[in-house]
């Protein structure tokens, strides 16, 4: 396949040049710009001369286009689908063929050389690649992506962020990208400046089957020919298959037939004997053959079935070209089967990309494939430092790998000496009630939580059988795990599957090299359901006691502890040592490998010494005895590594026992009377800790000293290891000399960053690291070219990027004009806008109200910072709210002091003391003493929020269900998200684009009757309304007489049709608007507005079909009228 702008092919003597070049490269198809043919004889001409060897199909030049088409060779076995599309411009030609048993659509372009035009030229090309038909697009695209694919720096374009997202959204790439060696040359020259204009971008699945890429100078253009060789892709490449990576497809347990089965096959092993281990083990294997049997028949029933529809396609196509018209429907029918099919691929990318998927509503598409290879991209390790040596052979990286984490999990447990001793015998002991609690033997009760509670779509361990299965068959499964369970402990050792692991490598952030070592790389480890079920219950059981042991400085794996108290501590600390001037130390202390290095004989010294008692420690014990992991490194499975050490990040019990495992050394710190710390309250705060991100508070150098050496000792005993070059220290307030560089440990003059919150005094004082924008803006690329309605966006906006603000919002000050900026970029997300189409505030009222429901970031904080001085009751916050904030607060607190300090850098109270005022001028003391958080943010909602004036007709206090309703309605996205902007009034009719100051030619007037072209006049008194409202009562035979208070709340009555008339009302609004924007764009094959009704109707009967609603039981009905024949009028004579 190639391209080539060949300039003009016009003269017969260019014709041939062409043709010789053609058939001297052996060219199959080649996709052409600028043909200049511009009349029917001109390609009445191309036609004659080509159609020995070729097919041509064209597009024709029009003004500045030179025109483009295809040429696809007769004698290769191609089949071409009959129809082919053409832009009116004469800038795009594109052709579906079937090639290989596969349908695959190729596109010939040539974009504007104006920036400006580009840009709106690929925004509308996307029509021509919304297609799940893998895509071969080609042709001179006028700028360039790189700056090497140009002999000058790049310009200022607009055009080429469009493209971009374009080869995101719909899964292209470079096919350059596939050529080996050195990047081919420029493919246009043009005086001093040369570039690679011309391109071949190709879906994702077609780049392993390119074998060759060549770019050849012509004489007869300015342009090179880029050509590649595509062939079919080698099965053999693929890797074998493996059941250790093996995953039970969730979607399979939609079929009765197979969860059929499997009951069958539990129910049948259960009766034969009680269920211990072993025959569970055997009941996994069955099931998991069971589950591979059946897809792989759906699989190739699958296979069969797009096999069976490309060979009647084929067919048709064969038969329509001998008689032309008269297969047509048959072909389009056949090719929307094959569609459909095709799409289904994209919903097992959407699941591989690790994407939430928002309901049923978000069509997969081809961003999901673009997801996956990124995602996969990102986690693939190409290179690895070893020492001096980079490795970047794939055998070489896994043994080097196997290599350093064999030794990192080899045990290193010497024996138990007297120092070890001393270290377990600070931790104080259980209560003996809450021992005996804990000891109980597990109840199914707790299984069945267990399951209710574990997550969704998380990977499961190596019998592939993840959350969606156990909560299929809980019933079952909840008496037959309780007996496994038991029998665990009656045999000494956990089944095989629940002792094997697979270990994913993920990079931590990057830090500027592109080559990985091991320390970059976090191991996660991927365990069997069955033994996270068993891990929770024990996680649970040793809170309870646990909870006795571990103090509260300790705030990781326990419930009712935040990591919230740890940063409000530090950033007391840091206001009170700039507002004060007192000393103040802290050093944060990084770990190496802190959950990899867990000594296990250390752990299990220690739960004997807290008394967890003999039940529960012998189940921990056997949760790592004989464990063992394998690798999974770019898709390959490694060796087996025996597991000696560590506690695995990925198991539940991991968070209560590295706290567990912590606590010996931060007792030891507490206990100096040495250390002192710094008093922020009644007791002095010394430590905090965050699993392994521990930090010590000192008062001077001595007990940073002091510190340091427990922690070498405790490093000596547990097999933890501190990382100097990694930990920070800061010294806060007033010091005689504050060194850069203390006891081998980089310190600085404030704390930059503290579990992810900046917490310096500028910050503090000016509230600018409150909202982290940054963050916002990376989170919303996993959203960019999603196919999200207008109401999962203001989900996306409350569930993603409120909470990416949140954590950091409520700990610290936040300035004005950060919040103000949150809320711009959630509204222009929610129209994908750039700019907003309503009032503001409109997007933040319940949906109940008219708007969106999304979260308004300053209320929140208000509310947030009032509860957070009602209800505290952490001395530490409680006594800073006396000491720092004494001048603001005082109206509002017991006991006051004198001369409470004041300066910039209590910013946090000032806003403290701004909520209490601002909430006691709207409310009652009454009301607000026992007012909960959530009715507390609405109420003031609708307190500080005007109704919206697109619903001032229903009045202040009325509400309606339009928007939750519209959820249950059986259409397409398009039809509610143009709902919305109807109910809100944000459609761009004349008299809108007017008031927003937009451009209206002309006049306001509507473009059918001297009227102005309000919504109410498009929807309702328009001829063109009129008539078809009248004739969707009478073809439909239903009394459907609509105003505005019905059309903008789509309520008619409480019948037992309502519900029908409800979509029908909705279908027609729809059809209305997308017949008159046909009209206002010229449009190629605009239609009128009962055309696109009957096609909405066929759409809203199939899902009814397929999804079934006993509120649409009339629809049938309505759908046997809608199918008789039109009667016909009677004709004036």
């Amino acid at each position: 396949i190639a391209t080539f702008n060949s300039v003009s092919l016009i003269s017969r003597i260019r014709k041939q040049w062409l043709l010789n070049l053609l058939l001297k490269e052996n060219v199959d198809i080649i996709c052409l710009q600028e043909t200049k043919l511009s009349s029917e004889t001109h390609v009445n001409d191309m036609n004659f001369f080509f159609e020995r060897y070729y097919h041509f199909f064209h597009s024709r030049a029009v003004g500045h286009s030179g025109g483009s088409g295809i040429l696809i060779r007769k004698d290769r076995g191609f089949v071409i689908y009959p129809e082919w599309e053409t832009d009116r411009n004469g800038r795009v030609c594109s052709v579906e063929l079937i090639r290989y048993q596969e349908s695959v659509k190729v596109i010939s372009v040539h974009a504007p050389c104006d920036a400006a035009d580009r840009k709106v030229f690929f925004t509308n090309l996307r029509q021509y690649l919304d297609s799940p038909v893998k895509t071969i697009i080609a042709g001179d695209f006028n700028c360039v992506l790189n700056t090497q694919d140009c002999s000058r720096n790049l310009q200022s374009d607009s055009s080429r962020s469009e493209l971009g997202k374009i080869l995101r959204d719909f899964d292209l790439v470079d096919a350059i990208d596939a050529s080996q060696g050195s990047r081919p040359s420029y493919t246009h020259w043009q005086g001093c400046c040369h570039a690679r204009l011309d391109r071949v971008y190709m879906s994702s699945e077609l780049i392993r089957s390119v074998t060759a890429y060549q770019v050849s100078p012509v004489a007869f253009s300015d342009h090179a020919m880029v050509a590649l060789r595509v062939g079919n892709v080698n099965k053999n490449t693929r890797k074998p298959f493996c059941w250790s990576s093996w995953k039970l497809n969730e979607s399979l347990l939609d079929g009765e037939a197979l969860c059929s089965q499997i009951k069958n096959t539990i129910s049948e092993a259960a009766q034969i004997r009680d269920v211990d281990a072993v025959a569970w083990e055997e009941i996994k294997e069955k099931i998991k053959l069971l589950c591979y049997d059946h897809s792989k028949a759906k699989a190739r029933k699958t296979l069969e079935t797009k096999n069976a529809l490309l060979q009647a396609l084929q067919t048709l196509i064969a038969e329509e070209n001998k008689t032309p018209g008269v297969f047509t429907d048959d072909i389009r029918a056949c090719k929307a089967q094959l569609l459909g099919l095709m799409e289904s691929e994209y919903r097992g990318a959407m699941v591989r990309s690790r994407l939430r998927a928002l309901e049923k509503e978000e069509d997969p598409c081809k961003i999901f494939k673009t997801k996956e290879r990124m995602r996969a991209q990102h986690n693939r390790i190409d290179s690895l430092q070893a020492g001096d040596q980079v490795l970047t052979e794939q055998k070489d990286i896994e043994e080097e790998l196997v290599r350093e984490f064999r030794e990192l999990f080899t045990s290193k447990d010497e024996e138990v000496n007297r120092a070890l001793n001393e270290w377990v015998n600070v931790l104080p002991k259980i209560p003996i009630s809450i021992q005996k609690r804990m000891n109980k033997p597990i109840t199914k009760s707790e299984i069945a939580k267990a399951i209710k509670e574990l997550p969704s779509r998380k990977s499961p361990g190596v019998d592939g059988l993840g959350s969606a299965f156990y909560k299929k068959f809980a019933d079952v499964l909840v008496p037959i795990l309780c007996n496994v369970f038991a029998d665990i402990l009656r045999r000494d050792l956990l089944p095989p599957s629940m002792r094997q692991a697979l270990t994913v490598l993920i990079p931590k952030k990057s830090t500027g090299s592109s080559v990985l070592t091991s320390d970059r790389l976090r191991p996660i480890s991927l365990l069997t359901t069955d033994y996270k079920l068993l891990a929770r219950i024990l996680a649970k059981r040793l809170e309870m006691g646990l909870k006795f042991v571990v103090g509260d400085h300790q705030t990781y794996g326990f419930k009712g502890r935040s990591i919230t108290s740890n940063v409000h501590t530090l950033r007391i600390l840091s206001e009170t040592a700039e507002a004060t001037g007192i000393s103040a130390a802290v050093l944060q202390i990084d770990l190496s490998k802190a959950f990899d290095r867990v000594s296990h004989a250390f752990l299990f010294k220690l739960l004997e010494a807290c008394g967890v008692g003999k039940r529960i420690a012998k189940y921990v014990k056997l949760c790592y005895k004989d464990i063992s992991t394998r690798l999974l490194v770019n898709g390959s499975v490694t060796k087996k590594i025996s597991v000696q050490g560590s506690v695995r990040q990925g198991c539940p019990l991991s968070p209560i026992l590295f706290s567990l495992y912590l606590e010996p050394v931060c007792r030891r710190i507490i206990s100096d009377t040495r250390i002192q710390g710094v008093s922020l309250a009644r007791n002095a705060t010394k430590i905090l800790a965050y699993a392994d991100d521990v930090t010590v508070v000192a008062a001077s150098r001595l007990e940073i000293v002091l510190a340091v050496q427990h922690f070498a000792d405790f490093c000596e005993v547990s097999g933890a290891q501190m990382n100097h070059a990694k930990s920070t220290g800061a010294w806060l307030g007033n010091w005689d000399v504050k060194p850069q560089r203390f006891i081998n440990i980089d310190w600085s003059s404030t704390l930059t960053n503290y579990l992810g919150v900046s917490l310096d005094p500028y910050s503090l004082s000016s509230g600018k690291g409150g909202v982290h924008l940054n963050s916002l803006r990376a989170k919303v690329q996993d959203w960019r070219g999603r196919n999200l309605s207008i109401l999962n966006r203001a989900f996306v906006c409350n569930s993603v990027f409120f909470s990416t603000v949140w954590y950091a919002a409520q700990l610290v000050p936040c300035h004005a004009s950060e919040i103000h900026k949150m809320h711009r970029f959630c509204a222009t997300f929610i129209w994908n806008s750039s700019f907003e189409r309503m009032r503001r505030t409109n997007i933040f009222l319940s949906q109940a109200k008219g708007g969106f429901g999304v979260a308004n970031l300053e209320i929140k904080l208000k509310v947030q910072r009032f509860l957070f001085f009602r209800d505290q009751r952490n001395s530490v916050i409680v006594k800073s709210f006396v000491k720092l904030g004494g001048r603001l607060l005082a109206p509002w607190l017991v006991v006051t002091q004198e001369g409470a300090t004041s300066a910039a850098v209590l910013r946090f109270y000032k806003e403290i003391a701004a909520a209490i005022k601002f909430f006691e001028a709207r409310f009652s003391r009454q009301y607000l003493s026992k007012v909960k958080r959530k009715t507390l943010y609405w109420d003031t909602v609708d307190t500080v929020f005007p109704p919206p004036l697109y619903r001032s007709f229903l009045g202040t206090d009325v509400k309606s269900t339009v928007f939750k309703r519209l959820r249950s309605y059986p259409v397409r996205k398009a039809a509610i998200d143009f709902f919305i902007s109807f109910h809100t009034e944000v459609l761009p009719v004349k008299t809108w684009q007017e008031k927003k100051g937009f451009f209206v030619p002309w006049n306001s007037n509507c473009v059918l009757c001297p009227t102005p072209e309000t919504l109410q006049h498009v929807f309702l008194f328009c001829p063109n309304a009129e008539l078809f409202w009248a004739e969707l009562r009478c073809r439909l035979q239903v009394e459907l007489y609509i105003d505005w208070r019905s059309a903008k709340l789509l309520e008619f009555g409480t019948g037992p049709d309502s519900k029908c008339l409800e979509v029908l009302a909705l279908l027609g609004l729809h059809a209305i608007w997308k017949s008159r924007t046909d009209h206002l764009l010229v449009l190629e094959g605009g239609k009128p507005a009962w055309r696109h009704f009957e096609e909405g109707f066929t759409i809203a009967s199939s899902l009814i079909a397929e999804v079934g609603n006993p509120e649409m039981a009339g629809w049938a009905e309505l759908e046997a009228r809608f199918k008789m024949p039109k009667t016909p009028r009677n004709r004036r004579r």
